[in-house]
């Protein structure tokens, strides 16, 4: 039986995962990209799940979640990438194939505003917030309505912006990659 070689897979995942680490690190140094880096991070997930499959792309997820809640000092960041954004390259095909699309739509956002209400909740249980006065908490709900309503919003851009670029990446750049490579 012939030894499958697993060179590759093994130093893409370790690239990938250092790459989306140190991207999270950016994210904590710049608040601008927050929550851009996480997702710039999946997307270098999405790429290892179509050179070396789901599996690989799976372990370097896990790689790069476990470096960036031990590593990365804004773990707001780093948990925004473990509980939505690291993994969503992922489970983003087989909601694809969800019919009509309103359902499809429908079950996207609910993994967003879940991912998000744990996250928060998780970071309101340890850090609570004092007594606020009445108008304070009003225009905290307000704010945070507003909030997740343009989280949404950008999560649904992510979600296209992440089909496209895979899509460029496959058609584009994977063939030259594997032309500088000698590979295939």
């Amino acid at each position: 039986m012939k030894r499958q070689n697993t060179s590759w897979p093994v130093a893409l995942c370790g690239v990938t995962a250092a790459l989306s680490t140190a991207l999270m690190l950016l994210g904590a140094i710049l608040p601008i990209a927050m929550f851009i880096a996480p997702a710039v991070g999946g997307i270098f997930i999405g790429v290892v799940a179509v050179e070396c499959g789901r599996r690989w792309a799976w372990t370097a997820y896990a790689a790069a979640s476990v470096l960036g809640l031990l590593f990365v000092p804004d773990k707001e960041t780093a948990l925004f990438f473990v509980l939505l954004l690291g993994y969503y390259p992922l489970v983003k095909p087989r909601l694809d194939r969800l019919r009509p699309a309103a359902l499809r739509v429908g079950a996207k956002l609910l993994l967003c505003n879940g991912a998000a209400a744990v996250l928060y909740a998780g970071m309101l249980l340890f850090f609570p917030g004092g007594e606020a006065a009445g108008e304070l908490r009003a225009a905290a709900l307000i704010l945070g309505a507003a909030t997740l309503l343009m989280g949404n919003v950008a999560f649904l851009l992510f979600d296209r912006a992440l089909a496209n670029l895979l899509r460029v990446y496959r058609l584009l750049w994977q063939p030259r990659l594997h032309k500088m490579l000698g590979r295939r």
